[in-house]
C-alpha cells in the first residue's frame, strides 16, 4: 500500500465506512531513528482516522525502540511490524518478508518492540518464503515473543499476485495460537472477506481499494460515476491541501485513473487525467467524464 494509504486516502475510506481500522504506509524504523521529523510527516494522521495503526519495518533493535517512542508520542493506537513486503530493495536489505528466513531475529524484533511500548503490537507477514511449512511455528513464536495479533497474506514470497491466496494454512495456524489472526490477499470487498474469514478474527482489504474505497461498504453494490464524483473530488482536494498543488496533483493522478477505470467512455480521458496540474483542472476533466459516462447508464 506504499504510495496509496496516506492520510487523505485513509480519511476517504473512513468516509465510506467509519468503523474500519486504518493502517499507515509502511515506514522505515531506521528512517524514524535518523530523520524523525521527516518521517513524522509521512506518518501524520487526523483525529477522524482513529483507530489507526502505524506500520514499520526494519531489523535493528535500537531503531525499533526509537520508533515505538515516536508512535506513542504521535498518538497511534497500535504498531504493526511489516514482515511481508516482497519488494526487491526491501528483501535485499533483509527487511520485510526476508525476516521469515531468520526466525530468531524476527522473534527478537517482536519481543523488543513489545517490551518498548504499551501499545498493542501486531505482525503482518506472508505464508512463508516458498511454502507455508513453518507458518504455525512462526505464529507460535510471534505469540510467545509478545505479538498481540498477526495478519497473514495468503501467498508466499515467490508467488505473484495473480496466484489465488491460500487460506487453509492460515486457518490451521489460527487453530494453534490464541491471539487474533487476520487474513489478507485477494479480498475484493467486505462481503468477500466475510465469506473467507472462516475461523479467523478479521481480514484486511488492500489493493482492491485502489480507486474503490467503496470496497469497505458493508453490502457491496454497483456505484455509479455520479455517486463517485463527490468522493473523487474530495480526495483530490484533501491530497492537494496536505501536500501542496505540485505534489498533490501528481500523486492524485494514479488515483484518478483507478477511480475512472471500467466506466464506458472514460478511457478516452486517461491522457488528460495523468497530466492534471490543478484542482480546477481535475474537476473540469471529471465533469466531462461524468457527462460522457452517465448517459450510457440511462
Amino acid at each position: 500500500m506504499e504510495g496509496y494509504s496516506d492520510s487523505p486516502f485513509r480519511r476517504i475510506c473512513k468516509r465510506i465506512n467509519p468503523d474500519i481500522i486504518t493502517v499507515t504506509e509502511f515506514t522505515s524504523a531506521d528512517g524514524i531513528y535518523h530523520n524523525a521529523k521527516q518521517l513524522m510527516k509521512k506518518l501524520s494522521f487526523e483525529k477522524e482516522e482513529h483507530p489507526i495503526i502505524a506500520q514499520i519495518f526494519g531489523k535493528n533493535m535500537d531503531t525499533f525502540i526509537a520508533a515505538a517512542k515516536v508512535c506513542e508520542d504521535m498518538g497511534f493506537d497500535g504498531i504493526d511490524i511489516n514482515m511481508g513486503c516482497p519488494a526487491k530493495k526491501v528483501v535485499k536489505s533483509e527487511h520485510g518478508v526476508a525476516l521469515r528466513r531468520n526466525l530468531p531475529l524476527a522473534f527478537k524484533l517482536i519481543e523488543t518492540l513489545a517490551n518498548a511500548t504499551s501499545l498493542p503490537v501486531s505482525v503482518k507477514t506472508r505464508l512463508g518464503w516458498d511454502d507455508a511449512s513453518d507458518l504455525t511455528e512462526f505464529g507460535k513464536g510471534a505469540e510467545n515473543a509478545g505479538a498481540d495479533m498477526i495478519c497473514i497474506h495468503g501467498r508466499t514470497y515467490i508467488e505473484p499476485y495473480n496466484v489465488p491466496a491460500q487460506w487453509e494454512p492460515v486457518y490451521e495456524m489460527k487453530r494453534n495460537i490464541s491471539i487474533p489472526v487476520l487474513g489478507n490477499g485477494g479480498i475484493l470487498n467486505v462481503q468477500d472477506g466475510l465469506e473467507k474469514i472462516g475461523n479467523l478474527d478479521g481480514f484486511l482489504i488492500g489493493q482492491a481499494t485502489f480507486g474503490n474505497p467503496w470496497a469497505f461498504l458493508e453490502k457491496s453494490r454497483e456505484i455509479s460515476f455520479e455517486e463517485k464524483l463527490p468522493i473523487i473530488k474530495l480526495h483530490s482536494q484533501m491530497l492537494i491541501e496536505q501536500k501542496g498543488e505540485y505534489v498533490g496533483t501528481r500523486e492524485i493522478r494514479k488515483h484518478l485513473v483507478s477511480y475512472c477505470r471500467g466506466f464506458p467512455g472514460a478511457k478516452q480521458f486517461r491522457p488528460q487525467l495523468v497530466r492534471v496540474e490543478s484542482y480546477k483542472q481535475i474537476c473540469d476533466v471529471l465533469d466531462r467524464i461524468a457527462e460522457a459516462v452517465e448517459p450510457m447508464f440511462h
